[in-house]
């Protein structure tokens, strides 16, 4: 099961910015509703592409700086992908899980093809 790590001012480098796979940074805040909602989106798009995508969560709150200036946060809840340190995707508001996968899929590695069966 894939956790979402909080990141801060202390570990955004080795989390977001020196990632082998992309990450979903997720800023968020306690007073936000619709932040709330979209959690148990984000935990479930977390451990469905396990491997494939880190999913992180930022408070904007205690990081104002790494919201604001890092993904330019200008409202709550704001999803922003980076891929190898870069920003290349951003959602703003609430979505569901698939709406999520949708706009990033394409930044995601492929998925392994499955070994072809022995026939018997």
């Amino acid at each position: 099961m894939a956790e979402i790590v909080i990141v801060d001012d202390m570990n955004w480098d080795q989390e977001v910015l020196r990632s082998d796979i992309p990450v979903l940074v997720d800023n968020w805040a306690d007073w936000c509703g619709p932040c709330t909602l979209m959690e148990p989106e984000l935990e479930a798009l977390a451990n469905e592409q396990e491997g494939r995508l880190k999913v992180v969560a930022l408070n904007a709150d205690d990081c104002p700086e790494l919201s604001h200036d890092a993904c330019a946060v200008e409202l709550l809840p704001t999803c922003v992908l980076f891929v190898k340190g870069e920003p290349v995707a951003r959602i703003e508001g609430y979505h569901k899980k698939d709406e999520v996968m949708w706009e990033i899929e394409a930044y995601l590695p492929r998925r392994p093809e499955p070994a072809p069966s022995a026939k018997e």
